[in-house]
């Protein structure tokens, strides 16, 4: 009968007899792939600490002092300006020709829905703003108490946005506007306002 001596390995027990030599040389070579996993191997330790890492710093590199926008460079690079209005240069000579301020603000006026009863309008009111009621006002805006603007480029801001009240009312024509505009039934102001929106019509504009 054998007898077996149990020794303890962590909560392993292990006999330390009655195995044969296969089972010890199977057991010792078992331990010994644990420990080469557990533990470096001297040789590989040795290897990295021999070779550290090395930051190296290279003054012959040029710095970027400025921030280089490709994208903003390549859109720009493909942009092409919108071509001038031609019916800048017509308006400012028709304007021109009636010796009238408004030819400076040729451009702001066709920028406006209702450019054409802006300056039909002028030429009723002020004839072509060379008699303005107030500063910049070349409509008659405010009756008897006339507002004035800044600059003639806000007035005619002003009676863009007056004139587009007057259509959301219903009255979208100069006969439909003159009576709440003037302030009584004067035709030869419609017929002023007329004369001047057909004439800009033959020119293109």
């Amino acid at each position: 009968m054998k007898t077996y001596t149990y020794g303890q390995w962590g909560s392993i027990p292990v006999a330390s007899t009655g195995l044969t030599f296969r089972d010890r040389l199977f057991v010792a070579a078992s331990l010994a792939g644990v420990l080469l996993w557990a533990f470096p191997h001297p040789s590989l330790a040795q290897t990295l600490t021999e070779q550290p890492l090395i930051f190296e710093i290279n003054d012959h590199l040029p710095i970027l002092t400025t921030r280089e926008d490709y994208l903003a460079r390549a859109l720009a690079a493909d942009y092409v300006p919108p071509a001038p209005d031609p019916r800048v240069a017509i308006l400012r000579e028709y304007l021109l020709e009636k010796s009238s301020p408004l030819a400076d603000n040729a451009e702001v006026l066709l920028q406006q829905f209702h450019y054409r009863l802006i300056i039909g309008i002028s030429f009723a009111e002020s004839n072509f703003c060379k008699v303005q009621i107030r500063a910049n006002n070349c409509w008659g805006i405010g009756g008897g108490y006339p507002e004035s603007y800044d600059t003639l480029a806000d007035g005619i801001t002003r009676a863009n946005n007056l004139i587009q009240r007057y259509h959301n009312n219903g009255m979208t024509t100069p006969r439909l506007m003159r009576n709440t505009w003037v302030g009584w039934p004067n035709q030869n102001w419609v017929l002023a306002v007329e004369q001047v929106t057909d004439r800009l019509e033959s020119l293109g504009l």
